[in-house]
């Protein structure tokens, strides 16, 4: 309590100081009592406030509560780049290909490896570790759920949708996906000739099949990770369950739908 109640004295200590800096001429004499404040509390209540830190941060990260607000958080996040990742391959229908054009989806995809390759590699690195906490984090409670499993959970699991049972089965399957997936089109891909590269490979009966079973477990994973994220977060009371379900369900077929239509458009002839 003692390391708190100095550490929000040295807070405020540093805003008077800022204060003082853009409030008055004399910013070198603000500078110098911020560093002497700075100097001063680092040698007494920095260590003992970063020690808090990380001992606060372990035990939210070994409760369950705070696992399950990491996951839907982490869970969250990917829900967002999957809703991105959508809106970029949709690009595909757009352009005038027909007559001798360049589809839009050429332009996406250059626009993205044009990046710097650092922001590029660290927008990779940092999706990777968001689905890595996820994977690891979920798989550790479905562990400690097994092992706590009591009449009542029994009789839960027996009322639990098909989704909600299969939810690491389905994870799986999407990550071997993502890696396949990663490796067609990503990094074996030609960014100036996107177009041609996608319609080629879902030419490919086999690779149509497998990508829409894929999404279709990327449907089941994502209707029910929703539901669990806003019931996490507290939102599924008794009276709007039903609502978020619907959305659950439609934001599902949305997402999975316009995945599946670009595999089912090249089948169809209609995009070539």
């Amino acid at each position: 309590m003692h390391s708190l109640r100095s550490s929000w004295l040295f807070l405020l200590y540093c805003f008077c100081c800022l204060k003082a800096f853009f409030s008055t001429q004399n910013r070198i004499g603000a500078c110098f009592l911020l560093w002497n404040g700075v100097e001063y509390w680092a040698q007494r209540d920095v260590i003992a406030l970063m020690n808090d830190i990380i001992t606060t941060a372990c035990k939210f990260v070994t409760s369950s509560i705070g696992r399950k607000i990491i996951v839907a958080l982490t869970g969250s996040c990917l829900l967002l780049f999957l809703v991105g990742h959508l809106a970029g391959n949709l690009t595909i229908f757009g352009g005038d290909v027909a007559d001798g054009g360049t589809s839009w989806i050429n332009h996406y995809a250059t626009g993205l490896h044009s990046m710097p390759a650092w922001l590029l590699w660290s927008i990779r690195l940092g999706l990777l570790a968001v689905a890595l906490v996820h994977i690891v984090l979920t798989l550790v409670l479905k562990y400690e759920n097994y092992n706590a499993r009591t009449h009542y959970r029994k009789e839960n699991t027996l009322k639990a949708t098909l989704s909600s049972r299969t939810m690491v089965i389905t994870g799986i399957m999407i990550l071997c996906f993502a890696v396949f997936h990663l490796w067609q089109l990503t990094f074996n891909g030609d960014p100036h000739d996107c177009y041609n590269h996608i319609i080629a490979a879902f030419q490919d009966p086999m690779c149509s099949l497998f990508y829409i079973v894929a999404i279709c477990c990327l449907f089941m994973h994502v209707r029910h990770g929703l539901q669990s994220v806003l019931q996490t977060f507290g939102l599924a009371t008794r009276k709007v369950r039903p609502l978020y379900n619907i959305v659950a369900y439609l934001f599902g077929i949305a997402v999975c739908g316009g995945f599946i239509a670009i595999p089912v458009c090249v089948m169809l002839g209609i995009l070539k």
